[in-house]
């Protein structure tokens, strides 16, 4: 099992696990949403998903920036680690919310959270997967990731459409439980400090 891990970047790995916590849960959770939010806000729901998305996109457009800035100055990763894990929590946290919502003001300001958590999320996580990344194995490394997280996504969004559609109590379950793994996320990254050979440390 050791000489197996030894081939793989554990850096790149930890990462790639990362984001199938991360964006495998909010593929499902993108895809249902509008479905799951009609019987709370009514006929309107489409123009209320349309308005809640326009939220989320300007919330990590305005934050992305300042955060790249911030890491840029900061001479070791730690203080991207740290910032990336509170992302991933931030991200997922309004999902454990969404049963509750009952105003299109709260889908609002859970999006509003959902786009400052991905904010300090894809900043970090772009940047420490390309400085991590060994030279002469960048096509690998991206397909590798990539392909893990395609048939793990794959596989969360038959599981979880499959008990969302057994019924509502059913489908507040999968709302919330995608909201718990994609805060999980933040285990893998906080697993990154245990790997000394880091290229960025």
């Amino acid at each position: 099992m050791k000489k197996w891990l030894v081939r793989f970047n554990k850096v790149t790995l930890l990462l790639t696990l990362s984001d199938v916590f991360t964006w495998g849960s909010f593929v499902v959770i993108s895809a249902l949403s509008g479905i799951y939010l009609a019987d709370k806000l009514g006929q309107d729901t489409v123009e209320f998903v349309g308005i809640g998305t326009g939220i989320y996109f300007i919330t990590r457009a305005i934050f992305q920036i300042p955060i790249g800035i911030l890491t840029d100055r900061l001479d070791k990763d730690k203080d991207e680690i740290t910032i990336l894990a509170i992302g991933s929590m931030l991200a997922g946290m309004p999902y454990l919310f969404y049963r509750h919502i009952t105003q299109p003001w709260h889908y609002f300001l859970l999006q509003f959270i959902f786009g400052f958590g991905i904010s300090l999320n894809v900043v970090n996580w772009r940047k420490l997967f390309a400085l991590n990344i060994r030279e002469g194995m960048e096509g690998k490394e991206y397909a590798f990731y990539d392909s893990v997280l395609s048939i793990s996504t794959a596989i969360i969004s038959v599981l979880f459409g499959i008990v969302a559609n057994i019924g509502d109590k059913y489908f507040d379950m999968v709302m919330t439980l995608s909201g718990i793994v994609m805060m999980l996320a933040s285990a893998w990254i906080l697993l990154i400090f245990k790997v000394k050979n880091r290229k960025s440390r």
